[in-house]
């Protein structure tokens, strides 16, 4: 596998995905959950649906026949054109496809019972309709995405896909050989699934104001999101959370007073600059302009501390209203925060 390979495989994903949506304990001390939960909301169990083995299970002799038997419960990846003859074309050649097929095994070997994330996902969704009553579960499935590293999670109101060959282990092989770097591949692992799921639910939520763009709104857009994980994923470790090593959250926490100076003292934080809005936010091997040591999106770090310090200083705060809260610098007042202080 080499990366001219990693880029063919988009040829195909349209089929897969962009079809599809057409029709470790370590509670935080810290962190203030919200109030108004209605802990009253039966709960729903989670069922995902493995589309990947139900696609590579099809006899490629009697394709469009056995697509129609998948169409009942995958129509979000095979949608209402499925049976036109290009489609089916390009299934045939995605399941055809050595580089995808060895995808596909790989998945099935390190994923042969994934209940442990039904199990997850179930407490997940539970806790989150406490504050979201009115939510819908939505249908579940797995499939190969051809290494589609940057949408690890797709989710919609009705459904939510996961690419399980984005969690084969940050020592897989053929993430390097796909020129995939290490610093994202050391997030690639089956405890990232988790966050990531909730993650791309949290996008569905977050209320954003098209006319802000600073600094400060998008540390606190950020700091919502991995704060809605702090309420739905308690159990969950921190450093999961944000996609960081143990050392790098380490690192960000003894370091907060610096981060939080260097942003005051370059301007950066109501500045819209995009160069130093990408210098805090953009997903690297560290932060331009600190340590080696450090993390990249240390702008999402700070963002998630003065989430969590206003969480505890708002009275009467719900995640939803939270959630749908423009307001950045309303926030950050209410906040009080102070780096470093607990």
């Amino acid at each position: 596998m080499n990366k001219s390979l990693f880029s063919k495989y988009f040829i195909y994903l349209p089929v897969v995905l962009i079809l599809a949506f057409q029709a470790c304990k370590n509670k935080n001390p810290e962190v203030t959950m919200p109030s108004q939960l209605n802990t009253n909301v039966p709960e729903s169990k989670i069922v995902i649906k493995r589309y990947e083995k139900a696609l590579f299970g099809l006899d490629k002799k009697h394709l469009r026949q056995g697509m129609a038997t998948l169409y009942p419960d995958y129509s979000y990846f095979l949608g209402n054109q499925w049976q036109d003859t290009m489609n089916i074309l390009r299934i045939y050649n995605f399941i055809n496809d050595p580089n995808i097929r060895e995808l596909f095994d790989l998945t099935v070997e390190k994923y042969p019972d994934i209940t442990f994330l039904e199990n997850d996902l179930t407490g997940a969704f539970n806790r989150l309709r406490q504050s979201y009553p009115e939510m819908t579960v939505p249908h579940v499935f797995t499939y190969v995405s051809g290494l589609d590293i940057d949408n690890p999670v797709y989710y919609s109101d009705t459904a939510m896909a996961i690419g399980l060959d984005i969690f084969l282990g940050s020592d897989a092989a053929v993430y390097p050989k796909a020129g995939i770097p290490k610093y994202k591949a050391n997030r690639l692992t089956p405890e990232h699934i988790l966050p990531q799921c909730m993650l791309a639910v949290s996008d569905n939520l977050v209320r954003m104001d098209g006319k802000s763009n600073t600094l400060l709104d998008q540390m606190i857009l950020a700091g919502k999101a991995l704060y809605f994980l702090d309420v739905t994923l308690p159990d969950v470790k921190d450093e999961l959370k944000i996609g960081y090593s143990f050392a790098q959250l380490d690192w960000s926490s003894r370091n907060e007073s610096s981060i939080w100076a260097f942003i005051i003292e370059h301007q950066l934080l109501f500045s819209s600059d995009p160069q130093g809005v990408s210098k805090m936010m953009t997903d690297a091997p560290f932060t331009s302009g600190f340590a080696a040591e450090s993390p990249g999106r240390l702008g999402a770090y700070v963002g998630w501390q003065i989430v969590r310090a206003y969480m505890r200083e708002a009275d009467n705060i719900s995640l939803k209203q939270l959630m749908e809260d423009t307001d950045a610098k309303h926030i950050l007042k209410v906040s009080q925060f102070k780096p470093g202080k607990r």
